[in-house]
Order: structure tokens, then sequence, then C-alpha cells
């Protein structure tokens, strides 16, 4: 199976993780979801678009969700589209699943619909399923909101569904195995615990399918001991061999080792290993508590980016690629994952670096107009310097949206010391 996304935005100011999350079917955390919908409105939408092949075949497959504020502190899914087409077919993208909340019927196409309408049991579990869209944890008092199409109820009643029904359950089927397994969103918040050197990191991990799991990574201690089942252990060992190559190419004095490895005792009564992840520089060993905050991010994406560099199914996204990364550095890594990866690499970045590596095609500006948030730039060439054309645009204009609200270095130092009198008065 492989899957080749698209992502379009529609009237929204969900962010790109937010919808990476859904799609991925992870809802631990439903409730910072809310925060995605724009202060101003009502609803965020979002569509993904895949290019997906499985075996010989190959869809253009459609998935679209809908969150809808359901009082100052929850929401619910109020949309949710499954769409898809074969490649080889000229005909249009038709759905396949269409949940729309308030609807007489429960989902569309009818058809569909009344044949799992005629047997009580899948009305009683599509009801569940759909309830599940909009639960409100009252105790908590906080949103559990999941998915109508991936829950394990509606999963269940379509599988066993033959014609369009088994169809629906593959391709969605797919996509689970895709938000699971190949789908890795790295959110910024994630590297402010690095830099202030709290307790975690995250790491991707290349489990075989004996080890039970419910995504790509674990959480590795690199303030503390680390304790993991002795089973898991060879992963762990092997992810740091991984990682450990890729470094020394990025950073050549440097190693991450393994440190004082041995046999421990969990909690449950079964054999695990206890260890610590150390640098060594030289013939110096170095906690990773002490490396800089550049170091640690590099660390704990390696492998991710390892997987997106072989892997032609693999979706890395990272916000805020370039914080605490060596400017020429970032540049290096940006035009090896272009040249040779075949997974797809998204991102988002402050520094302007990567408008001199990338092709013009592979750029997103962002704008003022928030109706209009994200354009892609017309009149270059992948022939023009891009930074230096970008820089022009935000002083000259030329671009169908203003990228950057103008402002005045004599307004500054004005406003400077205006403020200082305020404190001096003080």
């Amino acid at each position: 199976m492989n899957l080749r996304s698209q992502w379009i935005w529609k009237n929204s100011s969900c962010g790109l993780y937010g919808i990476a999350e859904i799609s991925s079917f992870r809802t631990s955390d439903p409730v910072k979801f809310l925060l995605f919908i724009n202060e101003a409105s009502d609803t965020s939408t979002v569509k993904y678009r895949f290019e997906l092949k499985i075996e010989e075949k190959c869809y253009l497959v459609e998935y679209e969700i809908g969150l809808l504020k359901n009082g100052k502190k929850s929401f619910c899914i109020s949309k949710e589209k499954f769409s898809q087409r074969e490649m080889s077919e000229g005909k249009r993208i038709t759905p396949v699943f269409d949940y729309q909340k308030g609807k007489k019927e429960l989902f569309r196409p009818l058809k569909l619909y009344e044949r799992f309408s005629k047997d009580i049991q899948n009305v009683i579990a599509l009801g569940v399923a759909e309830q599940a869209t909009q639960n409100y944890n009252e105790e908590k008092g906080v949103p559990e909101v999941s998915s109508f199409l991936f829950s394990r109820k509606a999963q269940e009643v379509f599988e066993k569904a033959e014609g369009e029904a088994a169809l629906l359950a593959l391709l969605s089927q797919c996509f689970q195995k895709y938000g699971i397994y190949a789908l890795a969103v790295v959110e910024n918040a994630q590297y402010g615990y690095l830099s202030l050197n709290l307790e975690s990191m995250p790491v991707n991990i290349d489990w075989s399918d004996t080890i039970p799991k419910k995504g790509e990574g674990i959480f590795l201690r690199f303030t503390d001991i680390n304790v993991v089942p002795k089973e898991v252990f060879p992963y762990v060992a092997n992810t740091i061999k991984q990682i450990n190559i890729v470094m020394k190419s990025l950073i050549p004095e440097i190693n991450i080792e393994i440190y004082n490895a041995f046999d421990k005792l969990l909690k449950d009564g079964k054999d695990g290993v206890q260890f610590e992840i150390i640098a060594m520089r030289g013939e110096n060993r170095i906690p990773l508590l002490y490396e800089s905050a550049g170091i640690k991010k590099l660390i704990s994406i390696c492998s991710n980016l390892v997987d997106c560099y072989n892997r032609e199914s693999y979706c890395l996204v990272v916000d805020e690629l370039d914080s605490g990364i060596y400017e020429y550095l970032l540049g290096e890594c940006l035009e090896v994952m272009q040249d040779k990866a075949k997974g797809q690499l998204i991102f988002t970045s402050h520094n302007l670096r990567p408008l001199e590596i990338l092709e013009n095609d592979s750029l997103l500006y962002t704008t003022v107009n928030p109706e209009n948030c994200y354009i892609k730039s017309t009149y270059i060439k992948n022939t023009q310097n891009t930074r230096l054309s970008y820089l022009r645009t935000i002083k000259l204009g030329g671009q169908k949206e203003k990228l950057y609200n103008e402002t005045n270095i004599y307004e500054m130092e004005l406003a400077m010391r205006r403020a200082g009198r305020i404190r001096a008065n003080d």
C-alpha cells in the first residue's frame, strides 16, 4: 500500500497538526481541537486528498472533516466525508461515506445506509459510533470526541458487508494504518520541553509486528534512567544506532550511545532493561541534559527523517523545523531531503534559508489576509534567488496577497524612546 497526500484549506483556521491528528485517529487529547477553530468562527473544515495504491489498483481519495463549536468549552464533529474514484477511470470523485450532523438519515449514500438499517444490531452500533462524535465528559468537563467513520463500532459493521461497503472498509482501514504507522506529526510544544530540559523526548521506533503498540514512537528520558520491557529494548537499541549514523553525518564529533544497560525487574514482575542515553564527544561522556536544544531536536526527529527518506508512503510534519538548528546545517538537510527523499516532509519555518534551497513549487507563503492565509508565489522562477525575491516582495508588493504588514524603523526607534521615558518617570 502506498499513500501520497495533498492538503487543502477550506474556510478554516484548523492547523495541519490538528487534521493530521484527527486523520490518524489519535484522539487521546481532543480538548486541543477546540483551539483550532478561529475565535471569530463557529466552524473549521479541512480536506485532504490522497493518491492510494493497493496492489495493482490506484485510487484518488478525499477525506474531509468539519468541527463545530458546541459551547464555550466543547465542540463536535459536524461533518465527515470520504470520497474516491479509481485513477484509471475518467469519472468524477464520488462520496462513499458522507455524514452531516442533523440530517434525517445517519449518513449517505442512501442505498448504503438502507443496507445497514435493515439490521437492528447494525443500527445500534452505528448510532453509538455517531454519538461518539459529540461526547462530553461532564465529570471532567472536557469533550471526548472521536471519528464516526474510523470508530471501532462503525468499522466492525462495514467490514462485514460486501460491494460498495466492502470498498469503504478497505479504504478506511488503509487510512488507519497510514495514520498510525506512516504519519508523524512533531508539534513545536514538544521541543519547548527539550529546551527547558524537562523529562522526555519523543523518538520514532521501527517496531516488529510481534510487538503490541499504539503508534510509531515512544518517549525516552534523557535526564534520567529509562526502563523498558526486555523484548522492546532491542528495537530501542537499533533506533539509537540508526540515530547515531545520521547524527555523525550532521555533527561529525558527536556519538549517541546507550550507557550502563542492565536487567531490571518491572513493576508487573516481567523482565526489563534499565539504561541511560548519553552523548560522546571524543573521550568525553556528556549527559544529553547538557546538550543544546538543537542537538536534542535533531536526535528526536532523526529516526523520522530516516523513514521519510526511505519510505514512499511516509509523511513527516514538523512545526518550526528551523528552531534551534544552525542555519547552514538546516539548508544541507533540506537539500538532501529534496533531492533523494521518497516520502513527504512538510514543515513550517521562520528562517529564510529554505527559500535558497527548495524549488519554488515546494514553497507556500503566509499572508496577512485571514481569508487566504497561504499562497504560492507567482512570477518567480527556480533560476531566481527566491530569498531576495521574497524580501523584495515584502517591500514592493507584486503577489496576489500582502505577505507582511509593513513596519517602520523610525517608528520603532520613537516607540523605544517613549517607552523609556515612561519607565524613567515611574
